[in-house]
C-alpha cells in the first residue's frame, strides 16, 4: 500500500478557507482511494500576501523523503511560477503529484523551474524598463511623487536627519579626541603597540566618549576612523582574526 503525505493551501482572506480546504481534502481522498494508498500525514500552509516561504511544504517534502512516500500537492496553482517552490521540489528529488496540474511531476519540474526563473527575470526587466521610461518622461517616483508623504509628513527627511546626526556625532568625537590624536600618531609611528598605547591612555586618566577606560577595540576604532588604517599596521590583520 502506497504512503502519501498531503500538502494543502488555504486563503483566509478570501473568506472561504474551510470550504476550499474541504474541497481539497475531498480530491485528495478520492485520489488516494483510487490508487489504493493511505495518508500518513498532512500539512497545511496559510497563504499570506507577500509571503515567499512555505514552511509546511518544506516539512511535507522532508516527511515524504524520510518515509519514502509520495507527496500529494492538492492545489499547486500559481506556485508553479514560484521560483523558491519549484527549486525546492527540484532539489528534493521527492516523488510528487499535483492534483490540479497532472503534467507537473518529478520528471517535468526542471522545465517548470527554468520557466519560473525566466518569467521572474522578464517581470524584473519589464518593471525596470517601465520605471526608467516613466522617469525619462518626467514622472516623479517613490517618495518624490505628489502625495507620497500625505499623513506621514512627520517622517519626511528621516533618513537625511539620521545621516546628519551620524556626521555630527562623528565630528564631535573627532573634536573630543583632537588633543590625543597627534600623540597617538607619534607613538604608533615610533613602534608602540596598541596595548602599550592603551596602558598610557588609561594611566593618564583618559576615557572614551562613554566615560569608560580605553580597550583595544576602542583604540582600534579611533585610529581606523580618524587617523587611517596605515597606522594600524599588522594589528589590522591580528585584530580581525581575533574578532572572527
Amino acid at each position: 500500500m502506497k504512503k502519501y503525505i498531503v500538502y494543502y493551501r488555504v486563503w483566509p482572506w478570501k473568506g472561504y478557507s474551510r470550504v476550499e480546504l474541504t474541497t481539497q481534502e475531498y480530491e485528495v481522498a478520492r485520489f488516494v482511494s483510487y490508487n489504493d494508498g493511505r495518508i500518513i500525514a498532512a500539512y497545511t500552509d496559510e497563504e499570506k500576501k507577500q509571503r515567499g516561504d512555505r514552511p509546511e511544504l518544506k516539512k511535507a517534502i522532508e516527511h515524504a523523503n524520510r518515509s519514502e512516500g509520495v507527496l500529494v500537492i492538492a492545489h499547486l496553482g500559481r506556485l508553479a511560477r514560484n521560483v523558491p517552490v519549484t527549486r525546492m521540489l527540484l532539489e528534493s528529488q521527492v516523488d510528487f503529484v499535483c492534483l490540479d496540474e497532472h503534467d507537473i511531476n518529478r520528471r517535468t519540474i526542471h522545465i517548470i523551474a527554468n520557466m519560473a526563473d525566466e518569467e521572474t527575470r522578464k517581470i524584473s526587466d519589464r518593471a525596470r524598463n517601465s520605471l526608467a521610461a516613466a522617469k525619462a518622461r518626467g514622472v516623479k517616483l517613490a517618495s518624490a511623487r505628489p502625495g507620497h508623504w500625505k499623513g506621514r509628513e512627520h517622517l519626511r527627511g528621516t533618513k537625511k536627519a539620521i545621516a546628519a546626526a551620524a556626521r555630527k556625532k562623528k565630528e564631535q568625537t573627532r573634536n573630543t579626541y583632537a588633543f590625543l590624536l597627534p600623540e597617538i600618531k607619534v607613538r604608533r609611528e615610533r613602534g608602540e603597540t596598541l596595548p602599550e598605547i592603551i596602558e598610557w591612555l588609561n594611566g593618564q586618566g583618559h576615557t572614551t566618549t562613554a566615560g569608560k577606560p580605553f580597550t583595544q577595540t576602542a583604540l582600534w576604532r579611533l585610529i581606523d576612523r580618524y587617523m587611517g588604517k596605515e597606522l594600524l599596521g599588522n594589528n589590522l590583520r591580528k585584530f580581525k582574526t581575533r574578532s572572527a
